[in-house]
């Protein structure tokens, strides 16, 4: 006969979200869906109307984890509707800033990650290493963004401020410390990974997690709008993917690029930009962890490329034609994360859109969890490390435009 099994909340990830499986007499998932139930808060539409500076400054507030990728989605965005280019060094910076954000978020999911994977007798200093990592990222945010939580140096047209040679020295320095915790992590992490074994002996399946799913990634460590067909991208809403008592609970849409789901993330890039080919859950884990080598060693080329007396904002007028919707394209730490947005002749927004890179993992979720036990399900979802605040704007209305479940709007 088979049964519906749920799990809600699923945890160690931010934002709330729930797993419906169906599965069969042996309890393994033929239907699996994974959907955000995080309340809706509109940005989007509380945007229309603001003036264009306003954007980056509001959408750091989608959530506590990424504000600094969404913000430089959110300014590539406008640049792009206003036809700014910023400055060189102004460039540089806020890579660096997105790599530290990426640098400081990979550390904090692997710490979520512990209790399935580090033994007890690892733990403290699997814990200590991670917070030495994670001081170091929040360090680089500090000083390039002007604050670790919401940085206001992330302006329309570059960063506000260059940093000094003095302090370009120090993070050199504080990179290197973090190379090395990032080999130590590497070598720790990735043998753990490979053996699918938690700390209680479980050994996972060898397909957890396999898709056949398309990936999308533009850039080894930043973004870049050339890299996609925008155009490509559709949007759906709950109801054209989830059964209907599933969808009214969704907070999320489903996006499409060239009529397929696509992974963003750590793997995606791999895939992409280091022919990375492993398959499954697994394989996330281990991408994220030799990232963090990468990112450090990116980080250090754009201190060296850096000229710290050079201009980091540019003084074009942020002004739209209030039909042109500019696409801001950044890799963040979950992946793939696109800013829409067209802006008027008084620099005021007229239109915004967001696709973060968890509404792309969230259907992919839902399709990589079944053909395994649903005891398992919940590895596969911590192995893309969801941001579902980010992933959560979008409002459930049925086919006549009327708001089905006015309770997530309170």
């Amino acid at each position: 006969m088979g049964k519906v099994v749920e799990i809600h909340p699923t945890t160690r990830h931010e934002g709330h979200a729930k797993l419906v499986l169906k599965v069969d007499d042996e309890g393994i998932v033929e239907k699996g869906y994974y959907l955000s139930v995080t309340p809706v808060r509109g940005f989007e539409k509380f945007l229309v109307g603001k003036p264009a500076e306003f954007a980056p400054i509001a959408v750091m507030r989608f959530c506590g984890v990424c504000p600094v990728a969404h913000a430089i989605s959110s300014v590539e965005a406008i640049e792009d509707a206003c036809n700014i280019t910023p400055p060189k060094d102004g460039l540089l910076l806020r890579e660096l800033i997105g790599i530290a954000n990426k640098m400081h978020s990979h550390p904090l999911h692997q710490f979520l990650i512990s209790p399935d994977f580090v033994p007890e007798k690892d733990r403290v200093e699997f814990i200590k290493r991670v917070q030495k990592m994670r001081k170091i990222a929040q360090y680089i945010v500090d000083v390039v963004g002007g604050e670790g939580i919401h940085p206001p140096n992330i302006r329309i047209g570059g960063m506000a401020k260059n940093i000094t040679e003095s302090a370009k020295t120090k993070i050199y320095y504080k990179c290197k410390e973090y190379e090395k915790l990032a080999k130590e992590q590497i070598e720790y992490l990735v043998p753990i990974f490979e053996s699918r074994t938690l700390t209680n002996g479980t050994e996972l399946p060898e397909k957890l997690g396999y898709h056949d799913f398309g990936y999308i990634a533009t850039h080894p460590t930043y973004g870049d709008r050339t890299a996609i067909d925008q155009s490509k991208v559709v949007e759906y809403t709950p109801f054209e993917f989830y059964e209907k008592d599933v969808a009214l609970q969704a907070s999320t849409t489903i996006p499409t690029y060239n009529g397929r789901l696509a992974e963003v993330g750590p793997r995606a890039r791999f895939r992409k930009f280091f022919d990375f080919k492993e398959k499954g859950a697994m394989a996330i884990n281990i991408a994220r962890a030799y990232e963090l080598e990468v990112l450090v060693k990116r980080a250090m080329e754009i201190l060296d490329e850096l000229n710290v007396n050079g201009k980091t904002l540019s003084d074009e007028p942020i002004i739209g034609d209030g039909e042109k919707a500019g696409l801001g394209v950044h890799e963040a730490a979950r992946g793939h994360n696109t800013h829409q947005a067209a802006i008027d002749k008084r620099g005021n927004i007229v239109y915004y859109n967001a696709i973060v890179a968890t509404t792309w993992n969230i259907p992919v979720i839902s399709k990589a969890i079944e053909g395994s036990h649903y005891k398992f399900a919940e590895y596969v979802v911590r192995a893309y490390d969801p941001c579902i605040s980010c992933a959560t704007h979008m409002i459930v209305k049925d086919y006549d435009g009327r708001v089905v479940d006015e309770k997530i709007l309170k």
